[in-house]
């Protein structure tokens, strides 16, 4: 790499504008060049760039003046020895990655959207008549039963139900959150980022109890220490 000097001055960049160049006296705040990107600014005959006509390429590591005239136009040398730079293979990889994941997604139009909305409202307006079902089901065993629980195996096999439908109902919850960021994405005109960000957003955080019951209810089941209810 390569800093450009007059043998007391030094080229940096401007720190609030990027690809224009400004003089100071301080080397740590010298910019470095590759070989080819210091003579394309050594080169440059703008009336704007005209100051650094008596500044010279100097090697970083060496503190050498380099041989070559920054008026060769050529590109001999350009990546030979001291004026040769490591380029990163795997970008390559990961920009085709990158692009292949890219031209996979499904790119669903707003239309599109609210058809998995309306979907996921009949899935989820199903599961929770299910829960109702369930509860009053229980409420007519107790009825038709002189006011008895049911047996344990019963109540066991009611809970492993009631698990099952939950865990559909969270699933179609997350989902509908999830729809509801990619319909503000084409709304608001999200960039890539933004949409990543808020899908993070969107994921739910573990469930805080509302009432004393959650706290019961954990530890009936035995799920270890003490929960926050809110």
């Amino acid at each position: 790499m390569f800093i450009l000097t007059d043998g007391k001055n030094y080229i940096m960049e401007n720190p609030v504008k990027q690809g224009v160049y400004i003089s100071t006296s301080s080397p740590v705040m010298a910019k470095e060049f590759s070989f080819k990107q210091a003579r394309t600014v050594l080169n440059n005959r703008s009336k704007k760039m005209k100051w650094i006509g008596s500044y010279y390429m100097v090697d970083k590591e060496t503190g050498q003046v380099s041989e070559t005239s920054a008026f060769y136009k050529g590109n001999g040398g350009v990546y030979i020895g001291e004026n040769d730079i490591k380029f990163d293979d795997s970008i390559i990889t990961k920009i085709y990655n990158e692009t292949k994941t890219m031209a996979g997604l499904a790119g669903w139009s707003m239309a599109q959207l609210k058809t998995y909305e309306e979907q996921l409202n009949i899935g989820l307006s199903k599961y929770d008549s299910a829960v109702s079902d369930i509860e009053h089901a229980l409420q007519k065993y107790k009825e038709d039963n002189d006011g008895k629980n049911p047996q344990a195996h019963k109540v066991a096999k009611i809970g492993y139900l009631l698990g099952e439908i939950r865990e559909k109902h969270e699933n179609i919850k997350q989902c509908m959150d999830y729809i509801q960021v990619f319909k503000n994405a084409i709304t608001y005109n999200y960039t890539i980022e933004k949409i990543k960000l808020e899908l993070m957003k969107a994921k739910h955080a573990e469930y805080q109890g509302r009432t004393e019951y959650y706290q019961i209810a954990l530890e009936i089941l035995g799920c270890g220490g003490k929960q926050n209810v809110v």
